[in-house]
């Protein structure tokens, strides 16, 4: 049998446990400091979120109106759903790619199905109207319309 001193282990044992108690004083201290100056950006270092360019000069402008949604039977007893939007730029100046997001949306608003449609050019004073291929919706739902233009920068 061997004999084995336990101050041998004690003597390693020591260094290992030095370390550890060394790695847990040092890891608060690694953090920055709290003092007043980084508590809450000052108004000059707060840096906005987004930012729109807005060129000067005429702009496009729209206004939209949608029709209730009416529902219209099919041959095998479903049903589907159709809508009539009137846009008209009321800027002036025209816009490109117009973008008419039409919504069928339930009484609970969440939005059952969506057709959109673009329009390339659409010059200032201009009204179009549009309607919408048949949405599908259920035949015992109550659904209301909901119209969204969006357009680039001319």
């Amino acid at each position: 049998m061997q004999d084995v001193s336990l101050s041998g282990k004690s003597l390693m044992v020591l260094p290992l446990l030095a370390c550890l108690v060394c790695a847990a004083l040092t890891a608060g201290c690694m953090g920055t400091a709290a003092g007043p100056e980084a508590q809450a950006p000052t108004p000059e270092a707060t840096v906005s979120a987004h930012t729109t360019y807005s060129p000067a000069g005429p702009q496009p402008s729209f206004s939209a109106s949608v029709t209730t949604p009416e529902k219209r039977m099919r041959t095998d007893g479903s049903c589907y759903w159709t809508m009539t939007g009137t846009v008209t730029n009321n800027g002036d100046a025209p816009a490109r790619n117009v973008v008419i997001r039409f919504m069928l949306v339930d009484e609970n608003d969440m939005i059952r199905a969506t057709e959109t449609v673009l329009a390339p050019r659409f010059q200032a004073g201009e009204t179009k109207i549009f309607t919408t291929n048949p949405l599908p919706g259920d035949c015992d739902r109550q659904y209301h319309a909901e119209i969204d233009v969006t357009h680039d920068i001319p």
